[in-house]
């Protein structure tokens, strides 16, 4: 147990040492340090950490603006898409309340504070936004308001009644479903909204919604009126036959008394 301990206390005491992989050109960041490729050759590289850069060769170590920067291999292509492997680690120790020369507000606040009304954040020093959760308060029923490291955070929640999906538009139908806000246009504003074709029902517009009542005792006009049509048109078709059988018959006789004369 006592080894085990030992061993956990070790880890917290060793700096913190990271391996890298970049391409000329790119960058990353490294608590609270800009390190970028600058250039690279089959043996070298230059590399820069916020404001300063140097040129390391392959299998050396160099303490760039407070990092120690190792480069422990290089794949040299000629191009820009030549590799350069390194470890960083940091040369002081950020939050150890004493403010080192590689040090600055910056990026370590926790050693070096913050100037003016600046706080210290994960993030570096800002103007706060906020105190408390209470400095947060968006009046919005669907949202949890709260204040990290000096930001207002608006984290969206589930609603839980119709009242919170209120989206000041009278024309909309707002109610919660399923967690969710739902704010629909009307499917009717008015009576003539609702018109069909159908002459046999009551068309209404009731709260924004069509209703469509059967009325008693009605008949459609259209089916009266299309019976009547094809009346029409079987009377018509017999007129038609009755005609070409005449003209038939006139023709055949006109044909008789043509032989005869």
């Amino acid at each position: 147990m006592k080894k085990l301990l030992l061993f956990f206390i070790f880890l917290l005491l060793i700096q913190q040492v990271l391996s890298h992989d970049l391409k000329q050109g790119e960058e990353i960041l490294f608590e609270s340090r800009q390190i970028k490729v600058i250039a690279l050759q089959q043996e070298k590289a230059i590399i820069q950490v916020d404001e300063e850069k140097n040129i390391i060769n392959k299998g050396q170590s160099k303490i760039i603006d407070g990092v120690i920067i190792k480069v422990t291999d290089i794949l040299y292509t000629g191009d820009e898409s030549s590799l350069v492997t390194f470890n960083t680690e940091l040369s002081y120790s950020c939050g150890d309340l004493t403010c080192s020369p590689f040090e600055n507000s910056k990026n370590c606040c926790k050693d070096c504070p913050c100037q003016g009304n600046k706080r210290c954040t994960s993030s570096g020093c800002i103007v706060p936004e906020c105190f408390l959760d209470d400095d947060c308060n968006d009046s919005n029923e669907l949202t949890k308001d709260s204040c990290q490291d000096y930001k207002c955070k608006h984290q969206k929640i589930s609603c839980t009644k119709d009242s919170q999906c209120n989206d000041n538009d009278p024309e909309t139908d707002d109610f919660c479903s399923s967690g969710t806000c739902q704010n629909l246009p009307p499917i009717c504003k008015s009576d003539e909204d609702c018109k069909d074709e159908d002459l046999c029902t009551l068309d209404q517009c009731i709260n924004k919604d069509c209703s469509y009542k059967k009325i008693e005792n009605c008949s459609q006009p259209e089916e009266k009126n299309n019976e009547e049509e094809k009346s029409n048109k079987k009377d018509e078709e017999i007129i038609q036959l009755t005609e070409k059988e005449e003209n038939f018959f006139k023709r055949i006789l006109s044909w008789i008394k043509n032989i005869l004369s």
